[in-house]
């Protein structure tokens, strides 16, 4: 199974289509929110499942705080990550997603790509397709891959 994670897409969609084009075909689309639009053309260009969280730029009230989400034999937290204090650490988050039967948390907020594990959840940021602000200021996405006997693979995918 292969989830192409996004987040902090801020109203700017070329990006996301050409993500999604160049990954193609992949099981599920997650973005950790500020889409700052509707995920009605996500899902048109994704042709699979689409998974989308409201952030703190969402202000629509269609995208839900937070979801779990299957993910073969796991579960993904999904949420935006400003709730949790995740700019300060990433404690808060890893234990609600503990609690919510999650092994996965998925977050964005930070526009930074990071992967730890904390509690015994491993914690994704798969940094901003839009405005990045780790060192090198590249989009980032992330992959996600759930193979049947093998442990679980992340890999973080930059744009020109």
């Amino acid at each position: 199974m292969k989830a192409v994670i996004v987040s902090d897409s801020h109203g700017r969609f070329g990006g996301l289509q050409e993500i999604i084009e160049r990954e193609k075909p992949f099981d599920l689309l997650i973005h950790a929110g500020d889409i700052q639009g509707g995920t009605g053309c996500l899902e048109d260009w994704a042709e699979c499942p689409v998974y989308a969280v409201r952030g703190n730029c969402d202000w629509s009230g269609e995208l839900s705080q937070e979801l779990l989400v299957p993910f073969g034999s796991h579960t993904i937290f999904l949420t935006h990550g400003h709730r949790y204090g995740v700019k300060s650490g990433i404690e808060t988050l890893a234990m609600a997603a503990k609690e919510a039967g999650a092994d996965i948390a998925v977050y964005g907020h930070s526009h930074i790509p990071s992967a730890e594990e904390r509690y015994g959840v491993v914690t994704l940021n798969p940094g901003s397709v839009s405005e990045p602000r780790q060192k090198m200021r590249r989009p980032t996405y992330l992959i996600l891959e759930n193979r049947p006997g093998q442990k679980l693979y992340w890999e973080f995918r930059y744009m020109e």
